[in-house]
C-alpha cells in the first residue's frame, strides 16, 4: 500500500483462538491501514493465523520480550504518521476506531488517544476527556493503556517506550509525554473491552495486577498504597455504575485484583 493514514501493532503471543477476530476487526475498519503483527515466540497457530491477515509479520524471541520492547519493534516498521496498538485478544467493535482515533490529532497538543467508559469513581465518561500530567498523577490506574491506543509517530521518535520495566510501559510512556506539554485525549467512543484481563484465571490475574503495580509504585514512589487504602478501595471505590455495589465487593476476580495491587506496592516498599 501507498503511505497509511495509521499502522497498527499487533503484540501476540499463543493467540490462535482469538487474534483472527482481531485482525479481522482490523481489515473491516472504515481507514484501510497498515497492520503489524509482533509474535513473541508462540508455540501454537498464532503465527500461521496472523500471515493471513497482517501486512508484515516480526518475530522476537521471548527471552528478548518486554511490552515496550515489542511496541518500539513495532513502530519502527511502521510507515504511518499515527500508530495504533492493539492487543491480539482485543478487537474494536466500532468499524470508525480507527477513524474516529485520527480525528482528533486535528488538535496540535493530542500526543495519543485511548478509550474507557468511566471516570475514576465509576461515573460514565459522556464526554471527550483530555488528560494532563496532573490528573494523570492523581489516577495513575486510570489513562492510557496499550491494549487499545494511538499516538503520534513523531512523538513516539522523541518519547519511545521503556524496554526495561516488566509492566506499565503505557503509563511511564504518558507521564513523560504529558510532561512535555501534551494532553491524551479518553474518548468513550473509542472504548475496546479489556475482558481478557480476566484470562488466566485467578492466579493469572493476581500476577498480573501485582507487576502493574509494582510499575506504577516505581514511577510514583510518594504514592502509598496499604491495607487501608486497598480496603477503601474495595468498599468505597467502585469501577463503574453498570452493577450494584454489593456485586462489585463480592467478585472473587476483582478480590483477586486488589490482593494483587496490594501487593505489589507492598514488594516495591519493602524494598526501600
Amino acid at each position: 500500500m501507498s503511505t497509511p493514514a495509521a499502522s497498527v501493532i499487533v503484540r501476540a503471543k499463543d493467540e490462535e483462538r482469538l487474534i483472527g477476530r482481531a485482525l479481522e476487526s482490523l481489515r473491516a475498519q472504515t481507514v484501510a491501514a497498515e497492520v503489524i503483527v509482533v509474535d513473541s515466540g508462540s508455540s501454537d497457530r498464532t503465527v500461521q493465523i496472523a500471515r493471513e491477515w497482517c501486512d508484515r509479520l516480526i518475530e522476537i524471541p521471548l527471552e528478548r520480550f518486554t511490552f515496550g520492547y515489542a511496541l518500539n519493534v513495532g513502530a519502527r516498521a511502521a510507515s504511518a504518521p499515527v500508530h495504533f496498538a492493539l492487543s491480539a485478544h482485543c478487537f474494536p467493535e466500532r468499524r470508525d476506531w480507527i477513524e474516529r482515533s485520527l480525528g482528533h490529532y486535528r488538535h496540535a497538543d493530542v500526543a495519543g488517544t485511548h478509550g474507557i467508559a468511566a471516570l475514576p469513581g465509576g461515573r460514565p465518561l459522556e464526554r471527550i476527556f483530555y488528560q494532563d500530567a496532573v490528573h494523570a498523577r492523581a489516577h495513575p490506574w486510570w489513562g492510557f493503556s496499550n491494549h487499545a491506543s494511538s499516538w503520534r509517530a513523531e512523538l513516539w521518535e522523541r518519547f519511545p517506550f521503556d524496554e526495561g520495566i516488566e509492566a506499565g510501559e503505557d503509563r511511564e510512556w504518558a507521564f513523560r509525554v504529558l510532561d512535555a506539554g501534551f494532553v491524551i485525549a479518553i474518548d468513550p467512543d473509542l472504548w475496546v473491552s479489556m475482558s481478557h484481563t480476566w484470562g488466566g484465571g485467578l492466579r493469572g490475574f493476581y500476577r498480573r495486577r501485582r507487576r502493574e503495580a509494582r510499575a506504577i509504585a516505581a514511577l510514583l514512589p510518594q504514592q502509598r498504597y496499604g491495607l487501608r487504602e486497598s480496603v477503601h478501595e474495595w468498599w468505597g471505590e467502585m469501577p463503574d455504575q453498570r452493577h450494584a455495589a454489593w456485586l462489585y465487593r463480592l467478585d472473587y476476580r476483582r478480590l483477586a485484583g486488589l490482593a494483587g495491587k496490594y501487593a505489589g506496592y507492598r514488594s516495591v516498599r519493602t524494598r526501600r
